[in-house]
């Protein structure tokens, strides 16, 4: 659900829109990065999981907290037409990895279970990415019927959903 969350804040922008083919390459990258994110944690088992486990929620904290600052920052600034190609190439998938890095763990735990590999794997990339195109469809009419105030909004979910993530991560939430 994280995804859907940073999906629906980018959907809610004004000044960045979105044509169906960026629509459709941030959501194939979301599901991208939880594929590899999930196969790597089966694939590497419980020691990985370890490792990366005490670090992954201040690198997801880090990420979405920036992002969202910076959404909310631009909420306030005059429109203009941004240059989505640089944003699409690094901002996105950055945000990518961040929301899939809960996958990893998700992976090492399913992989000490023998749950089915390619099922789990299958569905939860279509998820990831049915979810993706839901989120910026839904970001896009709240930021047509509110404006600014669904920038802000959502900047302050991507900044609570990365504090969310390091305060679970650090077993306080």
């Amino acid at each position: 659900m994280d995804n859907l969350a940073v999906t629906i804040a980018a959907g809610c922008s004004r000044k960045a829109r979105f044509s169906v083919r960026q629509i459709v390459f941030i959501s194939s990258s979301f599901a991208l990065a939880h594929v590899l994110m999930f196969s790597t944690g089966w694939l590497g088992g419980w020691e990985l999981g370890q490792r990366i486990n005490r670090w992954d929620h201040w690198i997801a904290f880090f990420l979405l907290a920036f992002v969202g600052l910076k959404m909310i920052k631009e909420a306030f600034e005059e429109e203009h037409a941004p240059s989505l190609e640089g944003r699409l190439s690094w901002q996105h998938l950055t945000i990518a990895v961040a929301t899939s890095l809960d996958a990893l763990g998700v992976g090492v735990a399913l992989s000490l279970e023998s749950a089915p590999f390619w099922m789990t794997l299958i569905f939860m990339a279509i998820c990831v990415f049915l979810t993706s195109c839901a989120g910026f469809w839904l970001g896009r009419l709240l930021g047509k019927k509110f404006g600014t105030i669904m920038e802000v909004s959502g900047g302050m979910v991507l900044v609570g959903l990365g504090t969310k993530i390091l305060l679970s991560g650090l077993g306080i939430w």
